[in-house]
């Protein structure tokens, strides 16, 4: 059996792991910044032949310790545990943060978990970094700690967007662009496509009855849900349902992805927000079940209520021939994140 390098406790990090190196953080959204401070980890653990890790928790310590609603998370726990084991981490250390957690003081966190857990040799922090009860731990003192427990420490610039130095590059950033609808502006700060990430419920069936069947996301998808609009951007399907085991999966296929509430249809009932995505071509495409990941790669259009189901269609098929001509001429350097 693989194992899979992601561990709940310092119980479950494997006794052969050997010496590491560190870097300790939320890494919502696993941006470019954050890409910067793990591969400055990955070349000081490979100069000193420890195994980088990534110390991390969940949820958020901003959603145990103040209001959830004022820090909606780019990324889901699974999807930002992935995107670490993506940029080279060899394990990820990824804490349940509670109250209880968060009254450890900075010399008991860093022993029992750096040191004793992680067996760490070298620390990888931003020079701003803050750790322990009441972030009463800075930079200061996770150098006289690693004198006293026998690790280096070293710190890293903020990557900004020309490189390093230049200005900060922040998941609050990133989630206001996608609050406003900046698609584009995001994924430049990510490196990468943003995501969102559910299983396919059923819906209304309106899509389909328009010749436009979708693959509906539920209520709570993974991911920061971008403003209320139309976008371009890939469907992939990550998990089958059984039942659609021996189908070859969606991996990157093109689609138009839909977010609002169907103002046009606002009196079936009362309106409810809903993410939702046409393949194109794929008229008999069953979804159902399966979990698949939205990758957004520009906004089309804000949402809009037609006079009729008739205009509606003809609206859909220009954002379709939008999202086609977006696909195939966009020059972004980006790309999926596997």
């Amino acid at each position: 059996m693989t194992r899979v390098p992601i561990w709940h406790s310092v119980e479950e990090v494997p006794a052969d792991l050997g010496a590491t190196a560190v870097s300790i953080g939320n890494y919502d959204g696993v941006h470019r910044g954050h890409r910067f401070v793990l591969d400055q980890l990955r070349r000081h653990a490979e100069a000193r032949s420890l195994a980088p890790v990534a110390l991390t928790f969940w949820p958020h310590p901003r959603h145990v310790m103040g209001d959830p609603t004022q820090t909606p998370l780019l990324t889901g726990h699974e999807d930002r545990d992935r995107l670490l084991l993506l940029a080279g981490m060899h394990g990820v250390l990824d804490l349940e943060f509670t109250l209880p957690f968060a009254q450890h003081s900075p010399e008991d966190f860093v022993r029992r978990f750096l040191v004793e857990g992680l067996g760490a040799k070298c620390i990888v922090l931003g020079e701003d970094a803050l750790f322990g009860r009441a972030n009463a731990g800075d930079i200061d003192t996770m150098r006289a700690l690693g004198e006293q427990y026998g690790f280096e420490v070293v710190t890293v610039e903020d990557l900004g967007p020309q490189g390093a130095g230049s200005g900060r590059i922040s998941s609050s950033a990133a989630r206001r662009d996608l609050l406003e609808g900046e698609v584009r502006a995001a994924n430049l700060a990510l490196g990468r496509l943003h995501t969102v990430t559910d299983v396919v419920h059923h819906g209304f069936q309106r899509g389909r009855e328009l010749g436009f069947p979708t693959a509906n996301l539920g209520p709570t998808p993974a991911g920061l849900i971008p403003a209320d609009g139309v976008y371009a951007g890939y469907l992939t399907v990550t998990e089958q349902d059984p039942s659609h085991l021996g189908v070859e999966p969606l991996a990157g296929a093109p689609a138009t992805i839909s977010i609002g509430t169907n103002p046009t249809f606002e009196a079936d009932g009362a309106p409810r927000r809903t993410v939702e995505a046409y393949v194109h071509g794929a008229h008999d495409l069953d979804l159902y079940g399966d979990t698949v990941r939205l990758e957004f790669v520009d906004f089309q259009r804000p949402t809009l209520k037609f006079d009729s189901a008739e205009a509606l269609v003809q609206q859909m098929a220009k954002d379709v021939e939008v999202t086609r001509h977006t696909l195939s001429t966009d020059r972004s350097p980006l790309a999926s994140d596997g």
